[in-house]
């Protein structure tokens, strides 16, 4: 039996206010209202808009789905002024019809409005909490949503599992995972106990995390509670697993998703496509294809993304060229990672022309460019020995409204040092230690790499023991870089003695995951 409002407050009212005031350090003082809104306003607004002859039951009974937001704006406004006022169910209408245009932040200043406005008496029920509940996740602000959680035990108004998911979504947009999973826990001691889409959103979040194993601990909790996961959640797990390059476990839940009778969707046999074809295993994506056609499950542009990159990296370049023209003879437009995935595989067979084709094609076609292709371009062009292109598309990437990011610089290093340009690399480098706060492990094993075949070891193994006092971690491939470098230099003292450090590391952290 459900606990009753009192007796959750007085078990949970303490849990919720330590988060909330945690929570509320990180969050925008100055979010709660847009500025062409303010309170004192409002009824200088209602009343000018009141004196239009228009009949607010008229419009909601001829539906909201032709309005845009100003219009519902001002048919929340005429209600506001109506005499009778509108029931909460018709109001609710309008809110949800503006939440649904996801503008989440004109639902909160109407709402803030509606009960800072004096003699105004619109008492929400649970369908306007939630709405509110998800529209401040929405706008990345669940320390609100949990403030507003409050208010609503206040008003005697019980949460159910709607603002359960919302406020744990919220969470998890945030990448606060921790905090998602202590709302979840929270709730669930309240009485709301979770269902299938609260799980499978922290499964999802966990797994975007990489956090896999954590993801299959909550998959099994799930299911020994009587709970049966949908397609979601497998295609979330799947997904995760792939990324892992765990394809084996992949492959077992997909059986376990066909003994179970769920259907795989196109997202689940997309994630598979795109694994198979990184592990250049064509005759797995071949067979993935055939039981997508088995089931009449048309591919997406994912699925056809997947498929090209697939083919690139076996070097099936013209194979993945006659793919994108069979993509757009389906109906299914390619957006700009499918032209960029192409042009890459063309670049990666030195066939320079072809690639900067698909991409002048793309722009043709009217699909906007954006930094990835930019930087699948500049990759082209330091690829063909083209440096002084290349650092052209990139000096001219900030003036056409596409900042570079930190891969962008990445692949300029990579492409400077490839072709002989140390001392450019270096100098670059030194500009973005200065220039930039995202430099990351990727960064500096490129740097690492490129110092060491400049025969500049020495550098690069001082360079290497700094990076934990630059709060960067050195991963596997960073090791093993500074390790190879060493021992060419002959410096295999150190090599050794780095190796062992690293083993004993790996060791560690083993040891503390199991």
């Amino acid at each position: 039996m459900r606990w009753s409002i009192a007796t959750a407050i007085a078990s949970t009212a303490k849990g919720f206010l330590h988060l909330h005031r945690h929570l509320l350090k990180n969050s925008d003082p100055g979010f709660a209202l847009a500025p062409s809104l303010r309170l004192c306003g409002f009824r200088l607004w209602v009343r000018a808009y009141s004196g239009a002859n228009t009949d607010y039951k008229v419009v909601l009974r001829s539906g909201l789905h032709n309005l845009d937001c100003e219009d519902a704006f001002n048919l929340f406004v005429l209600m506001v002024e109506s005499y009778p006022l509108p029931s909460i169910v018709e109001f609710n209408k309008v809110l949800t019809a503006i939440a649904k245009m996801k503008r989440y932040d004109v639902v909160i200043t109407l709402w803030n409005c509606v009960e800072n406005t004096e003699n105004l008496e619109i008492s929400p029920d649970l369908y306007t909490c939630n709405i509110l509940v998800n529209c401040f996740c929405r706008c990345l602000q669940p320390s609100l949503a949990l403030s507003y959680l409050g208010k609503m035990m206040k008003l005697g108004i019980e949460p159910d599992i709607v603002t359960a998911s919302s406020l744990v979504n919220g969470f998890c947009l945030g990448n606060s995972i921790r905090d998602a999973v202590y709302v979840a826990e929270q709730m669930e001691r309240m009485g709301v106990n979770n269902d299938v889409v609260v799980y499978t959103i922290l499964i999802d979040t966990l797994c975007k995390l990489r956090l896999v194993d954590r993801a299959l601990e909550l998959f099994k909790r799930m299911k020994n509670r009587g709970i049966g996961p949908n397609v979601v959640t497998y295609s979330s797990l799947i997904t995760g697993l792939c990324n892992a390059g765990r394809l084996t476990d992949a492959e077992g839940l997909l059986l376990e998703m066909n003994s179970g009778k769920v259907n795989p969707n196109v997202f689940t046999f997309s994630a598979l496509i795109h694994a198979y074809g990184k592990r250049e295993k064509p005759s797995k994506v071949d067979g993935v294809c055939d039981k997508m056609v088995q089931m009449s499950i048309d591919p997406n542009v994912f699925t056809y993304s997947s498929l090209i990159y697939g083919r690139c990296k076996e070097g099936r370049v013209d194979e993945a060229r006659k793919l994108l023209d069979t993509m757009r003879s389906n109906g299914c437009s390619p957006n700009v990672v499918t032209y960029s995935t192409l042009a890459n595989g063309f670049f990666k067979s030195a066939r320079l022309r072809d690639g900067i084709n698909i991409l002048y094609e793309m722009s043709q076609r009217g699909v906007a460019e954006n930094t990835v292709s930019c930087n699948t371009l500049i990759q082209g062009y330091f690829q063909a020995g083209e440096i002084d292109l290349a650092l052209g598309v990139f000096g001219t990437m900030a003036s056409n409204g596409l900042p570079p990011n930190i891969r962008s610089y990445n692949i300029v290093l990579a492409g400077l040092f490839a072709n002989g340009e140390a001392r450019k690399a270096l100098k670059r480098f030194e500009h973005m230690q200065k220039s930039r706060n995202d430099l990351d492990i990727i960064t500096y094993t490129i740097m690492i790499h490129g110092m060491c075949k400049a025969c500049m070891v020495e550098e690069a193994y001082d360079l290497f023991c700094k990076l934990k006092f630059k709060g960067v971690e050195p991963d596997c491939a960073a090791y093993t870089t500074m390790i190879s470098g060493l021992n060419r230099d002959g410096m295999r003292t150190e090599a050794n003695a780095l190796n062992i450090f690293y083993q004993n590391a790996r060791a560690l952290k083993r040891k503390r995951i199991s």
